[in-house]
């Protein structure tokens, strides 16, 4: 496996983790989708020159969270972060998350990420949409295949979808056992696809 196609694999597989931890930080998918790809960049950057770090969603959550703050105190006009190369305890934080990620904590972020995604309130093939391009990161264009529509139908589809969980006030927390088998049906369909996307590539 190149170094390149490593990355691609380790961002992929720390996706759920990281986008459950900092959606449940900023409680908005928007921002935490936005600090995500922002932490994604910066390791494409960071990785093959300083090598992999011991636990990717570990090092993908701190710089994202940190990407996160520094873009709502912007929005803010507040001062900035301070870049990242002068963040001094990079190391001892992350080493601090990767400790905390195999807890109920973490693992409780990825399925609220889920059935959020999957919300009542959004029609079923919008839930499962938001839900694969949100928490497992396919494209636009993988998620418009698996559904036999256009390209630009689809991103419509999804942003419409984000903006009614943005206007609803969907609450950020796991739902309780009523609600989790009002979804289950949704979130069962999402994790399908994703495995028959996988399969036909």
């Amino acid at each position: 496996m190149t170094e390149m196609a490593w990355i691609s694999s380790a961002i992929s597989a720390a996706r759920p983790q990281a986008m459950g931890a900092l959606l449940r930080y900023f409680r908005d998918l928007d921002t935490a989708e936005e600090a995500f790809q922002d932490a994604c960049l910066r390791a494409l950057k960071n990785w093959p020159q300083n090598g992999p770090p011991r636990d990717p969603a570990a090092w993908l959550i701190f710089v994202g969270r940190n990407s996160g703050i520094d873009a709502v105190r912007k929005r803010a006009k507040q001062a900035p972060m301070p870049e990242e190369d002068q963040v001094s305890d990079l190391e001892d934080a992350e080493s601090d998350i990767a400790e905390r990620l195999d807890g109920a904590h973490y693992r409780d972020d990825i399925l609220r990420l889920l059935f959020i995604c999957c919300h009542p309130d959004l029609p079923a093939t919008q839930q499962i949409a938001v839900a694969l391009r949100i928490v497992s990161g396919l494209t636009v264009k993988q998620i418009a295949r698996a559904f036999l529509v256009g390209e630009s139908a689809m991103e419509q589809r999804i942003t419409r979808a984000k903006a009614r969980i943005a206007d609803a006030g969907v609450p950020f927390e796991t739902p309780g056992a009523v609600e989790r088998s009002e979804r289950l049906a949704a979130v069962a369909a999402m994790v399908y696809l994703v495995f028959n996307e996988g399969y036909s590539t």
